[in-house]
């Protein structure tokens, strides 16, 4: 219940602070580049809270010699059933977020509200964007980003180690909504000559 509460303050106190910010427009590349790594981040802390040493018997339609269905087992959080039932419903996490613009750059920006039960320290340091949708496109914009990368992201989520800088080579690399590249080692000069 306490939850509750604290979630009708933070809104109420967001409706109280919204300013809205004029004559900056952006572009649905931009607004789906940001919700595609605010996806890729739900999709993560997701499956961070699950075990992830438990196992699952995946079978196909295919028969052994004897009839008998081949199965395997593999990681629940790497099944494909599993990620593909979380990309189903983790777009109802984008009401959570709110368009907005850092007020020292002017930058475009998704601000989670609510982060670790408290309202987003980030928040002061932004002009939240007013729009007549109320921000459901927010959850528009994910169905569209999933269902046309439906197979990268599946890809990505069952790699073994889900690496560093995931939304980038999902949202950067393959769907190219965003156009950051990721951090690169910085290179060894020791023992190399100088041209």
């Amino acid at each position: 219940m306490s939850t509750i509460k604290a979630l009708v303050c933070c809104t109420v106190l967001v409706a109280l602070t919204i300013s809205q910010v004029q004559g900056y427009s952006f572009t649905s590349r931009e607004v789906k580049c940001h919700v595609c790594k605010a996806t890729v981040q739900e999709l993560e802390e997701a499956i961070g809270k699950e075990d992830a040493k438990k196992m699952v018997d995946v079978s196909g339609f295919r028969l052994d010699a004897s009839g008998n269905s081949i199965t395997k087992r593999v990681r629940f959080i790497k099944s494909e059933m599993y990620l593909t039932e979380l990309m189903e419903k983790i777009c109802e996490k984008m009401d959570d977020y709110l368009k907005a613009t850092y007020k020292s750059n002017n930058k475009f920006t998704l601000l989670k509200m609510i982060v670790d039960g408290k309202m987003n320290p980030e928040s002061s340091l932004v002009d939240f964007v007013q729009d007549g949708d109320l921000n459901k496109s927010l959850g528009h914009f994910c169905l569209e980003v999933l269902e046309d990368n439906e197979e990268t992201f599946l890809k990505a989520f069952q790699a073994e180690e889900l690496g560093n800088d995931l939304d980038i080579k999902i949202c950067s690399e393959q769907a190219k909504y965003c156009d950051e590249a990721p951090v690169q080692d910085e290179y060894d000069f020791d023992g190399k000559e100088e041209l």
